[in-house]
């Protein structure tokens, strides 16, 4: 079987084969010459022997230009399983177009030819075929700058309607220009995708979890993927787009030590106790072994004046009548004669109760019934009679 650059070598598309550079989940990289240019060859691999099977969830939104080869890949025969593998292989080298001329920094496409496309060579600082990010020791200083060069390009990308859908070191290289994204078969569109928010979130965070290891003062930076994702519903997503900086987290609080609870209730609040009362200098201080038992006690009043809280109820009033009460020889006190005693009225005569204007009726002798079986004299009303049963 003949291989796929067989068929570029025979139409004159390339002018050599270099060697393989890496194979992949989903496709071979090889090294072929282009017009004098040394270019890698994207040799996509069959749908029975890729890893990367389930891409239904990426594929949702895209539609091809011809209805009639729509419809067979929406029914899903033979000819559009074919359309459909078709379409997957080309929609890389269209993402790939669209990006570079919004500035991503991707391999350039050159063209795609009989499920084969040639692109740019990314190359390294060294002058070689660049190594993956992953591959790759990020130094702390860097990491702050990879972090927003990687970020302003998944911005760029959004601007374009399109999410990686599988970004990760892994599908990054170390350019000498800067981190150069790859690998867009499974970039979904924005607009269409049920799930792009999604795939977008993922994408943010295996890029900040990569950068994070390398500088931990990155972690803060969680929030700009909910951010980036605001601004791109509400319309007001740009390429120039930064998020803004979140507020650093306040330190821990330490718990204060709790002392240990003495026995002695006395000893629990020592800070708590009462303040002695000040002594009050117009009494004279109490001697010092206290008060005698003849000794009136200082809240009591001294035994030879008279009680200020009134008399006894069995001592008579010595201050006269009350306020209220006119005293006995003021000319202005009204002067009633002595009331007449009133004698009780006897209670009303009960008069007998007056006898009934008609007389009782008598009650009615009923005649005893006889007993059943007894001869019974007296004339039956038809209504009494029992009728015979009908056998």
């Amino acid at each position: 079987m003949s291989s796929p650059l067989d068929v570029l070598l025979a139409d004159g598309v390339i002018d050599e084969v270099l060697g393989r550079l890496k194979s992949g989940k989903e496709a071979d990289i090889s090294l072929v010459v282009h017009r004098g240019e040394v270019v890698a060859a994207k040799i996509y691999k069959d749908r029975a022997t890729r890893s990367f099977k389930n891409n239904a969830e990426y594929k949702e939104g895209r539609k091809t230009r011809n209805t009639r080869t729509q419809r067979a890949m929406d029914r899903g025969g033979k000819f559009g399983r074919e359309a459909a593998e078709q379409a997957w292989k080309s929609a890389e080298a269209t993402a790939l177009g669209k990006l570079a001329a919004a500035g991503v920094r991707v391999p350039r496409p050159i063209m795609f030819y009989e499920g084969v496309l040639l692109m740019e060579l990314v190359r390294g600082a060294d002058g070689e075929a660049a190594r993956r990010l992953i591959d790759v020791a990020l130094e702390p200083a860097a990491a702050a700058r990879v972090f927003a060069d990687l970020r302003g390009q998944m911005i760029t990308m959004l601007c374009c309607d399109l999410i990686h859908g599988d970004l990760s070191p892994y599908n990054i290289l170390a350019g000498a220009a800067g981190p150069t994204i790859i690998d867009f078969p499974q970039a979904l569109s924005a607009a269409h995708a049920s799930r792009a928010q999604h795939f977008f979130q993922r994408d943010f965070d295996n890029v900040l979890r990569y950068c994070a290891a390398a500088d931990p003062s990155l972690a803060i930076r969680a929030a700009d993927a909910g951010a980036i994702w605001r601004a791109y519903v509400g319309r007001y997503l740009t390429p120039d787009f930064v998020p803004p900086t979140p507020r650093p987290a306040p330190p821990p609080r330490r718990p204060e030590p709790r002392r240990p609870e003495p026995r002695h209730p006395e000893a629990r609040h020592p800070d708590a106790r009462r303040p002695e009362p000040r002594p009050d200098p117009r009494r004279p201080a109490p001697p010092a072994g206290g008060p005698r038992r003849d000794e009136p006690r200082r809240d009591e009043p001294p035994r030879d004046e008279p009680r200020r809280d009134g008399p006894r109820r069995d001592e008579p009033r010595r201050d006269g009548p009350r306020r209220d009460e006119p005293r006995r020889d003021d000319p202005r006190r009204p002067v009633h004669p002595p009331a007449a005693r009133v004698e009780p009225r006897p209670p009303p005569p009960r008069h007998p109760r007056p006898a009934p204007a008609h007389p009782p009726r008598p009650a009615p002798a009923f005649a005893p019934r006889p007993a059943p079986g007894a001869d019974d004299d007296r004339p039956r009303s038809p209504g009494r009679v029992r009728r015979r049963r009908r056998h």
